[in-house]
């Protein structure tokens, strides 16, 4: 599966502004969630270092497991292969159908030395926005926080993700219209490229 998402920095003095934005009213559906993330690698980051993320999430009772490849982001538009199955207590790498990766996940010098090195923690309001062309945009609001080394990070950002569709050329437009009211900046940082960044600074001191 692939993840095909433009992210967008926002102040958080305009999450408020962003939130009365006219295009979202048009949303024929709206969630509200508070979502925990933890992020794993190895004590000397092999998975960082492959351009592989873990992350487990847990919203309300629900727990799912999620590894993401790296991919290159322009202008804040980033495609790249996402797995996504339900977490039952262990790491379950099945999913991943690029043998190369599921393989290297799965070797025992890798598996046997994940542990958690940093999370987030955020709620996310997601507005679903029909297409013409069948499936949807959602845009989601993400306001929170990332901890990681002992550092704490505020979190506010939009995402604007393709479900059910591969119209980029929608994606991009509706980022456009959000663009024109708010101000909005692309951003090809992730929230786990962040987190990183943050453990960088403790390894300085």
């Amino acid at each position: 599966m692939e993840e095909i998402e433009i992210k967008l920095a926002l102040m958080p003095t305009d999450q408020r502004r962003f939130m009365r934005h006219p295009l979202l009213r048009s949303a024929t559906a709206r969630t509200n969630q508070i979502l925990d993330n933890i992020y794993f690698d190895t004590p000397d980051l092999a998975l960082k270092k492959y351009g592989v993320a873990l992350r487990i999430r847990r919203q309300g009772r629900l727990r799912l497991q999620t590894v993401k490849l790296g991919g290159k982001a322009v202008a804040g538009l980033s495609i790249r292969p996402e797995w996504e199955v339900p977490y039952r207590g262990r790491f379950d790498f099945s999913a991943v159908d690029n043998l190369k990766v599921r393989r290297w996940l799965e070797q025992a010098e890798i598996l046997n030395r994940i542990a958690p090195l940093f999370q987030t923690r955020f709620r996310r309001i997601t507005w679903h926005l029909a297409l013409e062309s069948g499936g949807e945009v959602l845009v989601a609001l993400d306001r929170g926080d990332i901890f990681a080394g002992g550092l704490h990070e505020k979190l506010s950002e939009v995402e604007l993700e393709l479900s059910g569709s591969r119209d980029v050329a929608a994606l991009k437009n509706i980022s456009e219209q959000l663009m024109l009211r708010v101000p909005l900046a692309p951003s090809g940082i992730s929230k786990a490229q962040r987190a990183y960044a943050l453990l960088a600074t403790v390894i300085k001191r």
